[in-house]
C-alpha cells in the first residue's frame, strides 16, 4: 500500500532537490552568456576599425561578468516569478488551457465524455477528493494529465485518442494513475517545476530574438544593417539557452521518472486491475500515433503526462517518462515486448459502442469491487490517500439517478447545494425560502422548491459524496453568479443565528474547493510546522471530536487521543466554550502548516477520539473527514461503525 504521507515527505524532499538542480542550472547558464557575450564583443571589435584584440574585452572583465550575471539572473528570475503567479492564479486549468484543452461540460451527453466523467467521478469519491473539471485535447495520440497546487484546484485532461482507443478498464488504469499524482503531491512539485524552469528557456528565446533582429545599426563608416556582433551573440546566446533547455529536460527526467513508476504502482492498487494500465501502455506503444502531444507548449509542460509527449514512448536517457517496455514489464510480468500494430479507425468504432453500451447498463449491473472498512485507528490512518473503489460504487448507486442528473448542470447543482442547508424546523426554512426567492436566481428557486423533499430524505452519509459530486458543475459559473452563490450559502447558514457543525463544515468544503476556481487564492505555506506549535490548535478539534461522540469519560479519551501526538498530556480538555467554529477555523488552517509527519499523527489522534466509543456517527465521519480535507489528506469514505482501537 502507497504511503500517503511518506510520499508527501518525498515530494517535499524533491521540492528541495528541484531547487538545488535549478540552481545550478543558472549557475551553468549565467557563465555560458558571460562567455556568450565576451565571445561577441570580441568579434566586434574586427568591425571597429580596432587592432585591439582583448586589450579592452578580456576573457575575464569582472564589471562586464557583474552585468551580466545580473540581467541575466533578472530575466530568468523574472520570467519564473511571471509564470508561478500566473499557475497559482489559475491552477490546473491555467496548464489545460495553455496546451489547448477545452472544458468538458458536466451535462455532456456525447457517451465517450460521459464515461470519462463518471470514471473521474468514481476516482474521485472513492478517494475523498472534490471531483476535478476535465478537459479535452484535440489530439490523436493516448496520453493524459493532471494539474493543479492542491486537490481543491486539480484538472485532469485527456487526449481524444485516449477516450477514442482505451476501454474502459483501461481509461479507468490511466485515471487512476493521474489520481495517484493528485494525492501523493506530484501535481504540486511539477507545477513548481513549470514555473521554475519557464525563466531558464527565455535564454533562448531571447537570443532568437537576436538573431531575428531586423533593426538597422550603423556598425561602420561604410555599412548600415544588423551588425555581426548582435547576430553572433544571439547564436551564442541560443546556444547557452540550449544548454539551458537541456538542463530542464535532465531535472525533469531527476524529479519524475520514479513518481511515474509509483502512480503506475498505485493504478494498480487503486483499481485491483494492472491489465487496465498495462493495456493503455500497450496500446500506445502499437498506436501509430502513441502518446506525442503537437502543440507549442508540449515541451514545457511534458513531465506532466501520463506517456511520453514527445518521444512517442522510445527510450531516451534525458527522457522525462522511463520507456514505454520497462513501465509494461512491471506490470505485467508475462511481457516480451511485442506491440501489435493498432488499426485505430476499427478500435474507434468498437470503444464508441461499447460507451454506448455501458451507459445503458443498468447500474446494479456495474461491477463492484469488495470494499474494505476503516474499523481501527491503524485502518484509518493507512486508508487516508487511497481509493477505496468498492465503498465509493456504493455509495454512487445509493444516490438517487435524479440527484446525479443534477449536481451535472450549474443551475440544479446550485438548487442542491441550498436544499442541503436548509432547517429541519418549518418556521425557520420558510424564512429561509423566503431570503432565497429574493435574492436567488428564480430558475435555481424553482429548481430547489422541486429537489428539496428529495435531499430531505437523502441518507446523512451521502451528503459529503453528493457534495464532491457537485464540483465540477458549480466551477461551471460565471464570476457574478459564484458571489450570489457565495452570498446565498452564507444566508442560509446564518439564518439562526447559531452555526452547527454540519453547517459549518458543509460551508468550509464547499468553499474551499471552489474558491480557487473565482478568487486569487494563495497556496498553503510549506511552513513545516512542529509539534510544540500546534498541539494546542490540535487540542480544540480533538475536543470538538470527542464532544461528538457518546463517550462516558471524555477527558480520559482526550487525554489518550492527544497522546497520539504530543506524548504525556497535562493540560484539560478545552472548555466547550473555547471551542467555537471561528477557533476551529483557525486551528485548522493553522494545522495546514505542519509538516507531514506531524499532519500523521494529528489523523491518528482524531481517529482514536472518533473509534474510541466502539461507534462512528454520521456526525463523527463527517467532521474527521472535513478535518483531513481541511489538512489535504483525503480520506476515502469510511465504514460507518469502528471497532476500537
Amino acid at each position: 500500500m502507497v504511503d500517503f504521507f511518506g510520499q508527501q515527505e518525498q515530494a517535499r524532499r524533491q521540492t528541495s532537490r528541484l531547487v538545488m538542480l535549478f540552481a545550478v542550472a543558472v549557475v551553468l547558464i549565467v557563465l555560458a552568456v558571460y562567455l556568450a557575450v565576451t565571445a561577441g564583443l570580441f568579434i566586434a571589435q574586427f568591425f571597429q576599425g580596432q587592432q585591439q584584440f582583448f586589450s579592452v574585452y578580456t576573457l575575464w572583465n569582472p564589471m562586464l561578468f557583474v552585468w551580466v550575471s545580473g540581467l541575466t539572473l533578472l530575466l530568468i528570475g523574472g520570467g519564473s516569478w511571471y509564470r508561478l503567479h500566473s499557475l497559482k492564479q489559475g491552477g490546473g486549468r491555467a496548464v489545460a488551457e495553455l496546451l489547448g484543452g477545452t472544458r468538458i461540460p458536466s451535462a455532456t451527453s456525447d457517451p465517450l465524455l460521459r464515461r470519462l466523467l463518471n470514471i473521474i467521478a468514481e476516482m474521485a469519491i472513492a478517494s475523498g477528493v472534490p471531483v476535478p473539471p476535465a478537459y479535452l485535447l484535440e489530439q490523436s495520440g493516448i496520453n493524459a494529465f493532471a494539474a493543479g497546487f492542491a486537490p481543491g484546484d486539480s484538472v485532469i485532461a485527456v487526449t481524444r485518442g485516449a477516450l477514442d482507443l482505451l476501454d474502459r478498464d483501461q481509461l479507468q488504469g490511466v485515471i487512476a494513475h493521474e489520481f495517484s499524482h493528485i494525492l501523493n503531491g506530484d501535481t504540486r512539485l511539477k507545477m513548481r517545476l513549470m514555473g521554475l524552469l519557464f525563466g531558464v528557456t527565455l535564454i533562448s528565446d531571447a537570443g532568437i530574438m537576436l538573431l531575428s533582429s531586423r533593426r538597422t545599426i550603423a556598425y561602420s563608416s561604410r555599412e548600415r544593417g544588423t551588425h555581426p556582433a548582435v547576430l553572433a551573440i544571439g547564436f551564442l546566446l541560443f546556444l547557452a539557452g540550449t544548454i539551458g533547455a537541456v538542463f530542464a529536460d535532465l531535472i525533469k527526467r531527476a524529479v519524475s521518472r520514479q513518481r511515474e513508476f509509483l502512480a503506475d504502482a498505485a493504478a494498480v492498487q487503486f483499481t485491483r486491475n494492472p491489465a487496465g494500465i498495462a493495456g493503455a501502455l500497450k496500446l500506445i506503444g502499437g498506436c501509430q500515433s502513441g502518446s506525442r502531444v503537437v502543440h507549442p507548449a508540449a515541451q514545457q509542460a511534458s513531465h506532466f503526462f501520463f506517456g511520453d509527449a514527445m518521444k512517442n514512448g522510445q527510450a531516451q536517457w534525458w527522457a522525462t517518462h522511463p520507456p514505454l517496455t520497462e513501465r509494461i514489464r512491471r506490470l505485467d510480468p508475462t511481457f516480451r515486448g511485442v506491440l501489435p500494430a493498432v488499426d485505430a479507425v476499427e478500435r474507434s468504432r468498437v470503444i464508441r459502442e461499447l460507451a454506448v453500451s455501458e451507459l445503458t447498463m443498468p447500474e446494479q449491473a456495474m461491477p463492484v469491487q469488495p470494499s474494505q472498512k476503516a474499523t481501527t485507528r491503524s485502518e484509518a490512518i493507512a486508508s487516508v490517500g487511497q481509493i477505496e473503489s468498492g465503498r465509493a460504487s456504493g455509495l454512487l448507486v445509493r444516490l438517487p439517478e435524479r440527484l446525479r442528473h443534477f449536481a451535472r448542470d450549474p443551475f440544479t447543482a446550485r438548487a442542491i447545494v441550498y436544499a442541503m442547508l436548509l432547517d429541519e424546523d418549518t418556521g425557520l426554512r420558510r424564512q429561509q425560502l423566503d431570503a432565497l426567492q429574493v435574492k436567488a436566481d428564480a430558475d435555481v428557486f424553482s429548481e430547489l422548491l422541486d429537489i428539496q423533499p428529495l435531499i430531505a430524505g437523502l441518507d446523512p452519509d451521502l451528503r459529503i459524496p453528493l457534495l464532491e459530486l457537485l464540483m465540477p458543475a458549480l466551477k461551471e459559473l460565471s464570476g457574478m453568479q459564484y458571489r450570489i452563490f457565495r452570498g446565498n450559502v452564507k444566508l442560509l447558514i446564518k439564518a439562526n443565528e447559531q452555526l452547527s457543525m454540519r453547517e459549518y463544515m458543509l460551508h468550509r468544503m464547499l468553499l474551499r474547493h471552489l474558491a480557487p476556481a473565482f478568487e486569487a487564492v494563495q497556496p498553503a505555506a510549506n511552513k513545516q510546522l512542529g509539534v510544540e506549535a500546534v498541539v494546542a490548535d490540535l487540542g480544540v478539534v480533538v475536543a470538538m471530536l470527542v464532544r461528538l461522540g457518546r463517550h462516558v469519560q471524555p477527558a480520559k479519551i482526550y487525554r489518550q487521543a492527544m497522546e497520539q501526538v504530543a506524548g504525556a498530556v497535562e493540560e484539560p480538555m478545552p472548555r466547550a466554550d473555547l471551542c467555537t467554529m471561528a477557533r476551529l477555523d483557525a486551528s485548522l488552517n493553522h494545522l495546514r502548516d505542519a509538516a507531514p509527519s506531524i499532519q500523521q499523527q494529528v489523523v491518528a489522534s482524531c481517529a482514536a477520539a472518533v473509534i474510541a466509543d466502539g461507534h462512528v456517527s454520521v456526525r463523527e465521519t463527517e467532521m474527521l473527514r472535513a478535518v483531513c480535507d481541511a489538512l489535504e489528506c483525503p480520506m476515502p469514505p469510511l465504514a460507518e461503525a469502528g471497532l476500537g482501537f
